[in-house]
Formats: structure tokens, C-alpha cells, sequence
């Protein structure tokens, strides 16, 4: 996977890993944006589901900021298909390689980040609630078990390695 990149996963990741937080997948329509690598194991990745409502997400940031709070779960922001679309940080997840179906394309391009800066925000933002997620916060009613996935997941790469 290449940072920075846009993916759909595989609908197999959703049949193993039933969490009912996590975003559908569309038909593995779904784009999700590769984020960084996990610090702590090799072979995880963290990836952030994206979003096309964009006018619901916007008014929860402006709630947020008219309420002074910071809003590092979502950002919004254009792609090179010259859409805007809404990164949920909020509900980002690990993955492994095995569960990445293909990257997005559109129009036969993979679907990239407008600008450097969006990307240094964005990873800004992740790695904030990566580090909430792996305290243990639990910052919205309807946040994805992360952790459970990523202890699966670990489980799935050692078993892997001692397979072969």
C-alpha cells in the first residue's frame, strides 16, 4: 500500500470483523484513505473511511467550533476528482494487507489528495485519535472497537508467520 493512497477493501475484512461501527462498505464501493502505518506492530495499517455527505459533517464541525471544542474526528477536503469529500477520523480502523482489495480508481487514476498540507492535517488528526483509541477513550457513542479489530488482526499475522 502506498501512503497517502485511497483503497476499498475487501468485503471479507466485514464478514471477519462485524463491528456494527464500522462504515458499510458499499459493494466494496467504499473508498478508505491509508493513513500511516500502526507504530507498534508491523503489517498494520490504519485507514479512514470517507464520505460524500458532506453538509452533514460540515455542520458538526461548525457546531464544534461555535461550542470552542477541537475537531480532530473529521476533516473535510478536496480530491483530485474535484470533489469535496469527508475524511471520518473518527471511525478509522487497522487493516492488514490481505484484507486491501485494490486501490480506488477513478476514471482509471488512482484517487489522490489535493495538496501536501491536507495530508499533514489529516495525519495530524489520525494520530490524535489513534492515540485516544489506544487509551481506550471511548469519544463517540458509536466508535468502532479498533482495538478489538487490531488484537484479531495481530493474531491473524502471527498466525500467518508461524504457518509458514
Amino acid at each position: 500500500m502506498q501512503k497517502y493512497g485511497f483503497y476499498i477493501i475487501d468485503d471479507e475484512f466485514y464478514k471477519r470483523y462485524s463491528d456494527p461501527y464500522l462504515k458499510g462498505n458499499k459493494a466494496e464501493n467504499r473508498p478508505h484513505y491509508y493513513c500511516f502505518a500502526d507504530d507498534e506492530y508491523n503489517g498494520i495499517y490504519w485507514v479512514i473511511p470517507m464520505s460524500q455527505r458532506v453538509e452533514k459533517f460540515t455542520a458538526i464541525i461548525e457546531r464544534k467550533k461555535k461550542a470552542h471544542k477541537p475537531c480532530d474526528i473529521l476533516h473535510i477536503c478536496k480530491l483530485s476528482n474535484d470533489k469535496v469529500n469527508a475524511f471520518l477520523i473518527q471511525d478509522m480502523f487497522p487493516i492488514i494487507d490481505k484484507y486491501i482489495k485494490r486501490p480506488y480508481l477513478f476514471v482509471g487514476n488512482p484517487l489522490t489528495l489535493v495538496g501536501e498540507k491536507e495530508q499533514l492535517i489529516i495525519q495530524h488528526k489520525a494520530m490524535r485519535i489513534k492515540n485516544l483509541i489506544e487509551r481506550g477513550v471511548k469519544f463517540t457513542p458509536l466508535q468502532v472497537n479498533a482495538l478489538v479489530i487490531k488484537k484479531g488482526l495481530i493474531q491473524e499475522l502471527h498466525e500467518e508467520k508461524c504457518n509458514k
